[in-house]
């Protein structure tokens, strides 16, 4: 097998870190690391518009997440962000009482959840609540819905519900978490 000597180096590198006894050795794990895990591609905007399914866009802190989302989302001209972490600025924000009125007519929204985890939880409940609720007007189906740190509400059923049916009701739901393993059923993931 040829191996070019970049890739061997890395190889070497792999080898003495994780202490494997044999080359061998560590290409099954890498394998079945892959097999177990799978290849997770990167988000481009042709892979994550493609089509109407849910996505995932995950990494471990600091990869680069939200900032392959304001790239993939720079096009869209209807687009609610659920900003936990408040890094949407350029975005307009919003309150729950401007939520609660909001025509879904168009624009660039984001709602910043209370930094109290507890509190945020509640709200973002609330705000998935309300997106099941309206989802059968068809008012959201020329929206892109992003929710930030996604991992935060995992347990949420009406975030999981609006996910299962996104694909149905809304042009695009994204969903970005360092734990992708929590979606992984109901959403198509990539990495930034």
């Amino acid at each position: 097998y040829r191996i070019g000597k970049p890739t061997l180096a890395r190889l070497r590198e792999l080898k003495t870190k994780y202490s494997f006894k044999s080359y061998e050795s560590l290409i099954i794990y890498l394998l079945n690391t892959v097999e177990r895990e799978g290849m997770i591609p990167p988000a481009t905007y042709g892979a994550i518009f493609a089509d109407s399914k849910p996505v995932i866009i995950t990494g471990p802190s600091g990869a680069g997440k939200t900032t392959t989302v304001k790239a993939l989302i720079t096009k869209e001209k209807n687009v609610f962000i659920l900003d936990v972490a408040d890094e949407y600025s350029e975005i307009q924000k919003i309150g729950m009482g401007d939520f609660f009125g909001f025509s879904w007519s168009g624009g660039r929204f984001r709602f910043v959840p209370n930094s109290n985890l507890e509190v945020s939880k509640a709200e973002a409940g609330t705000i998935f609540s309300h997106l099941n609720f309206i989802k059968n007007s068809g008012v959201l189906k020329d929206w892109v819905i992003v929710v930030e740190e996604g991992h935060r509400f995992r347990d949420d059923a009406n975030l999981r519900a609006l996910l299962i049916e996104a694909r149905k009701f809304v042009r695009k739901m994204i969903v970005v978490t360092a734990d992708w393993q929590v979606y992984k059923d109901i959403a198509q993931v990539y990495r930034p």
